[in-house]
């Protein structure tokens, strides 16, 4: 009986390579393939909780490291093993987090057949914002383009992706009106200094020389005036005390 070859058992072999290749870009975190709006906002929503998760697990972790410690000191975290394993947890948290968010994005702009090196327009302040909300609401190219056939929405990424939006959309109808607010209360407490001093200067008359030189002088006499009522004061203090002496020893001549 003859062997038989790989060529022989699988007369096909291009199939499987396109096969695996497919097989890895439909890995969420593959950065090969597309992901659609919901498949994005999903998988965003899912690290999001992992990594918040993950990162409260190294919180409680270094919070019990210092505790636990004698000196009760941040110190511990660089001298304890349960203080090292939470940093190491969190900065493997914040990697990773970092890693699978790229990887996303990298897809989600493969949707909008547009390069992934694109991405690092995120790390843009102010137009990274701009750039995410575009990445989150652009449509993808229909059918195939040059990444790729158009990956299908799964119904649990549908799902959660939805729930994400919801959050999304709640947070900026939250946090928008409070930040315009914000600004409104930080102007309107810079300028409240500046509107006193206004009403003061305009309510009070500037001062004539003569005026000042009177008001001076007033200030100086009723400074005198203080002066010589403590002066007095410590004249009657001082006589008293010499009467109380006087009579301690006039009790004490008595006694003998």
């Amino acid at each position: 009986m003859t062997e038989m070859t790989s060529t022989e058992l699988n007369p096909f072999p291009e199939n499987q390579n396109i096969q695996a290749t497919t097989e890895i870009s439909n890995h969420p975190l593959s950065p090969k393939g597309r992901f659609g709006r919901l498949s994005y906002l999903a998988w965003m929503f899912i690290i999001g909780m992992i990594y918040t998760c993950v990162l409260g697990i190294a919180v409680v972790l270094g919070l019990l490291a210092v505790y636990m410690s004698p000196e009760r000191s941040f110190s511990a975290l660089f001298s304890s093993a349960m203080g090292i394993s939470a940093v190491v947890l969190a900065v493997f948290s914040v990697i990773a987090t970092i890693v699978a968010s790229i990887c996303i994005t990298i897809r989600r702009l493969h949707d909008l057949d547009k390069s992934g090196w694109l991405c690092l327009i995120f790390f843009i302040p102010l137009i990274g914002a701009i750039f995410g909300l575009y990445i989150m609401a652009a449509k993808g190219t229909d059918g195939e383009n040059k990444f790729g056939l158009k990956r299908p929405t799964e119904q649990t990424e549908k799902v959660i992706g939805s729930l994400n939006l919801v959050l999304i959309v709640l947070y900026l109808l939250v946090m928008i009106p409070a930040m315009i607010s914000y600004q409104q209360i930080i102007s309107q407490m810079s300028q409240m200094p500046t509107e006193e001093q206004m009403m003061m200067s305009e309510g009070e008359p500037e001062m004539t020389d003569e005026q000042l030189a009177a008001y001076l002088e007033q200030i100086g006499s009723e400074e005198d005036s203080e002066l010589a009522e403590d002066a007095e004061l410590a004249v009657v203090e001082s006589s008293a005390e010499e009467d109380d002496a006087a009579i301690a020893a006039a009790e004490a001549s008595i006694e003998n």
